[in-house]
């Protein structure tokens, strides 16, 4: 392992620890947000392109923007379980929900158009049909073991892609970009440790977050080819953290109604 791939790997998790940070101060809502954001997608997606070029990156962030819909299904799934069961029923529905749609997806020629399409539909379901709290919001702590958990499985991840992506291809990779993995690690320790209204916050935070999300993906599938690496990234980025914050503003006015 050279010190370029290590460095890349560990930046990974970096980015994980410093937004858990921020949840332990913010609280759920915020938890969610930062959960949503492509925090592990976007620099394995940043070295799909610097390693496999362009085309690559373009296609991986397509299947990536569809799979929306599969961490909507997901996170739907998720919070409806944790309402009559505990956490490990939960989060098997969730992964059986997300799985089913992203076998379906990553069968499918998809145009960035398209992919976008799916993923707001699945946003705004999401929204509409998440449960909603019912009690006072409580202020999180972040647990060593779930601390743990969420590096350790975003290291993972970023190890499998980045080594496997020549044999997986871009469709591969796309999907898994896609994984719920803040999404199966956040929600479960909210449930046990602070009950469904916890996750009803966290998952409706997560909705914010991944439109930021599928901003960032959409501006790389759309504009990577063209404007090439640096442009098309720093686009994405200000794209997503632009779109986090319309979507936080306009959707807590709509809560307020």
């Amino acid at each position: 392992m050279t010190a370029l791939t290590l460095l890349r790997l560990l930046l990974v998790p970096a980015a994980v620890w410093l937004a858990s940070l921020a949840a332990r101060r913010w609280g759920h809502t915020v938890s969610g947000y930062l959960g949503g954001l492509p925090l592990i997608g976007g620099p394995i997606t940043l070295y799909l392109a610097l390693d496999h070029g362009t085309d690559f990156a373009a296609l991986s962030a397509t299947l990536t923007l569809a799979a929306i819909l599969g961490q909507a299904a997901h996170l739907l799934a998720f919070a409806h379980g944790a309402r009559r069961w505990r956490w490990p029923a939960a989060l098997a529905a969730g992964w059986c929900s997300f799985a089913l749609v992203a076998i379906v997806l990553a069968g499918i020629a998809l145009t960035v158009r398209a992919a976008l399409a799916l993923a707001a539909a699945g946003l705004v379901l999401a929204w509409r049909f998440l449960p909603r709290p019912r009690g006072p919001a409580t202020m999180p702590s972040v647990p060593a073991a779930e601390l743990r958990l969420r590096l350790a499985a975003a290291f993972a991840l970023a190890a499998v892609i980045l080594w496997g992506a020549a044999a997986l291809g871009p469709v591969v990779s796309g999907v898994l970009l896609s994984v719920p993995i803040t999404g199966s690690i956040m929600p479960p320790f909210a449930l046990a440790l602070y009950g469904s209204d916890a996750v009803a916050r966290l998952t409706r935070g997560f909705v914010v977050g991944l439109c930021g999300f599928a901003a960032f993906f959409f501006t790389i599938a759309a504009g990577v080819v063209s404007l090439g690496t640096t442009i098309a990234f720093s686009a994405a980025i200000a794209a997503a953290l632009g779109t986090l914050f319309v979507a936080s503003r306009v959707l807590a006015i709509a809560e307020s109604r």
